[in-house]
């Protein structure tokens, strides 16, 4: 009989070790890369409004953050959190939408012959010609922003609910009618805990669209105050520094949005282990 030995502190202490050794390597990367950056622009003088040199987004960075301003003034960290918090509403739309009509297309033929060409449609006409059309119905506001953010994003959960719900084994769902008949038995005890893996692997692909969607969308509304409306006029008033160090942000919060899911993702099928069906 094998014994298994608890972890010890030494294993943790080398586990630490391991994690500081790469986010060492990491940051001297980083470094590397920034140097290099530096080193090629200013040699073949690439012009600011192409690609600005490192020492220029550290200063953009300093005067943004590290400076005073009014109190009406708002840092690119203050309309990124906006438009944050606008694409995790419409992700979280997109999840409880998306999943009730993958269940229900999955139940019913007749309805997906009805609902599926028109959900179809809405990924193949690009958001921004999209928008106006909205725009024109529900007006230039939040709403239509949400609305677009939940087109963009629902289409891959409802298809994977429906070919999930689909796909489950048939002798398990012999196995449990020989136990009862009632539906919601069947859908608390078989069909709801296969769709938690796919649903959690659907979570990771469309945060990341969730949050490029609330960029897209700013543009031809007028929501004001988030990140997609401030790149597109800092751009246009040629302040590229403002532009790169927005978009390295949005991208490290996305980054960090990815990861969350992903570390959840990584908890609930290890400590739950839903969906894992095996042949009978």
């Amino acid at each position: 009989m094998l014994i298994s030995k608890r972890p010890t502190g030494l294993f943790f202490l080398v586990n630490m070790k391991k994690q500081i050794k790469n986010i060492l390597i990491t940051i001297t990367i980083i470094v590397i890369m920034l140097i290099l950056w530096e080193l090629l622009i200013t040699h073949f003088h690439i012009p600011k409004r192409i690609a600005p040199k490192p020492s220029d987004l550290i200063d953009f960075i300093q005067k943004e953050f590290f400076t005073s301003h009014s109190t009406k003034y708002q840092t690119i960290l203050t309309k990124s959190l906006y438009s944050l918090k606008d694409a995790l509403i419409g992700f979280t739309l997109a999840l409880i939408i998306g999943s009730g009509l993958g269940i229900l297309l999955s139940q019913n033929k007749t309805i997906y012959s009805l609902l599926f060409p028109f959900l179809f449609l809405t990924q193949l006409i690009p958001i921004p010609a999209l928008a106006p059309v909205l725009a024109a119905i529900l007006g230039y506001g939040y709403s239509t922003k949400i609305l677009l953010i939940v087109l963009f994003t629902i289409f891959p959960i409802i298809i994977t609910m429906r070919n999930t719900i689909l796909n489950i084994p048939e002798n398990y769902k012999q196995l449990l009618h020989t136990y009862t008949q009632k539906p919601i038995i069947l859908f608390k005890y078989l069909i709801l805990p296969s769709l938690v893996p796919p649903l959690l692997s659907i979570m990771k692909i469309i945060c990341s669209a969730s949050i490029v969607a609330t960029i897209i969308t700013e543009l031809p509304l007028s929501v004001k105050g988030g990140i997609g409306k401030d790149i597109y006029n800092s751009f246009n008033n040629q302040i590229i520094a403002r532009v790169w160090v927005s978009v390295i942000l949005i991208s490290l919060i996305s980054l960090i949005f990815f990861k969350l899911l992903s570390y959840l993702e990584k908890y609930i099928n290890t400590k739950y282990k839903y969906g894992k069906f095996k042949s009978c």
